[in-house]
């Protein structure tokens, strides 16, 4: 289950020569290489920073590589919610730095070396309840204070691009696309070891401690331990983060999604979309798909607190969703099905910036963007990057999200009894909404 469309499809290759020697010392050491990871390293490079990234698997192997492939400004905690508990300017802030991520990410995808990764502009969130002039308002209101160019779509304006009777309105969103993440992230690394950046795949960390003003790491390579010594650590592992990571690990909770990739439809894909845009719905934890390969369709749904569940059932309930939101397919066969991981914190907020107390000075955090990492990751980075090179309190604008206890091992269920409760909602939603 674990080979997803994107592995079969990949055509930007990257393998790590560098061999990593005990006893050699960094300045700074990160400890995942996701986009997070990656987008951090290649900005220190850049700086002149002695800069190693270590990555348990291979480059991409986790959320980072196996998404949905949409990228667009916003966190998982939407600007509304966000506006309850900090000021009008924060949120801004917080805006421009998710944007700033999505500029980075585009501006990527059109360098060379970057050619495979098939960007192609345009997401659109699609409504299955709500009141339409009450989102109409709310997207002329976020024009105005964010500076977007969002877009409302009538029900006949998403009828001209997307063909379902299910959805009753959209909004199109304003600088956003989607793309071959995997491609990516391949891309990503070969550019930063051009650049001179280190990255050691299939090397775990182990265990680590302070000494004076520098930490031992010992990372598991194999059947081989090395010991290695960095001034400042970054852990940038998300939602794979083992044990070994106690400084974070009990503040955030591993919650899983689910992705399957149709069979080719041919010219059956013109009765379903008239443009190549990424459709997200409304709901709390809802569908988001895409046209993939020319003609399959990329199908994301369910989020879950608990372990894999098989690739048969992955499969069932894509088709059974498809067939639901395009019933004038008459049944569709699934491929490819997989999950990924995704770190989420109560807050539903990122941990960026100094872990600060006592030992842990010195170690820092870059993790836990939830399903909106794509854009958020780089933008963070680049503000961590900033604090690593040049000291300051660029960082200081992440200091509300606080580290909260994930609940121990009462957490996942608690989480599972949250995400019933929000579909109850959404289905109690869309029922009175026909009504």
């Amino acid at each position: 289950m674990d080979k997803t469309w994107y592995e079969h499809t990949l055509e930007n290759s990257f393998k790590s020569n560098f061999q990593l020697k005990s006893n050699s010392n960094y300045d700074v050491v990160i400890v995942g290489g996701g986009l997070a990871g990656l987008s951090l390293l290649l900005q220190l490079v850049e700086s002149g920073l002695d800069a190693l990234l270590i990555e348990s698997e291979v480059i991409g192997a986790g959320a980072s590589g196996r998404n949905g492939g949409f990228c667009s400004p916003g966190w998982s905690q939407d600007y509304d919610a966000l506006s309850n508990y900090l000021d009008l300017e924060t949120v801004k802030e917080l805006d421009r730095i998710a944007s700033l991520g999505v500029m980075w990410m585009r501006k990527k995808c059109h360098e060379k070396g970057y050619e495979n990764t098939y960007l192609t502009e345009g997401i659109i969130t699609c409504f299955l309840s709500g009141k339409e002039r009450e989102v109409e308002q709310k997207v002329k209101n976020s024009n105005k204070i964010f500076g977007s160019n969002n877009a409302f779509l009538t029900k006949n304006d998403l009828r001209d691009i997307l063909i379902s009777d299910r959805y009753l309105f959209g909004i199109r969103k304003d600088n956003a696309f989607h793309f071959h993440p995997l491609n990516f992230m391949k891309s990503l690394a070969s550019e930063c070891t051009a650049k001179g950046a280190k990255i050691s795949e299939k090397s775990r960390l182990i265990s680590f401690d302070k000494n004076s003003n520098h930490f031992n790491l010992k990372i598991s390579i194999g059947k081989e331990i090395k010991t290695i010594r960095s001034n400042k650590v970054v852990f940038a592992t998300g939602g794979y983060a083992g044990s070994e990571i106690k400084a974070l690990r009990k503040y955030w909770i591993p919650i899983k999604t689910f992705i399957g990739v149709t069979e080719p439809l041919g010219k059956r894909i013109q009765d379903l979309f008239k443009r190549n845009f990424g459709f997200s719905d409304n709901r709390r934890a809802g569908n988001y798909f895409r046209i993939v390969g020319g003609d399959r369709i990329s199908w994301g749904r369910g989020i879950s607190a608990f372990g894999d569940i098989s690739e048969s059932l992955i499969k069932k309930q894509v088709s059974d969703d498809i067939n639901f939101f395009f019933p004038q397919l008459g049944g569709i066969n699934i491929d490819y099905a997989w999950s990924g991981k995704m770190a989420y914190a109560s807050h539903m907020m990122p941990y960026v910036g100094p872990i600060q107390a006592g030992k842990e000075e010195g170690l820092f955090a870059l993790t836990g963007f939830g399903g909106h990492g794509m854009n958020t990751a780089p933008g963070a980075a680049i503000i961590l990057a900033d604090h690593l090179i040049s000291g300051g309190n660029s960082c200081d604008v992440f200091n509300a999200f606080k580290r909260t206890w994930n609940g121990g091992f009462l957490g996942p269920y608690a989480a599972e009894i949250k995400y019933t409760y929000l579909r109850l909602r959404d289905y109690l939603e869309q029922v009175y909404q026909r009504h």
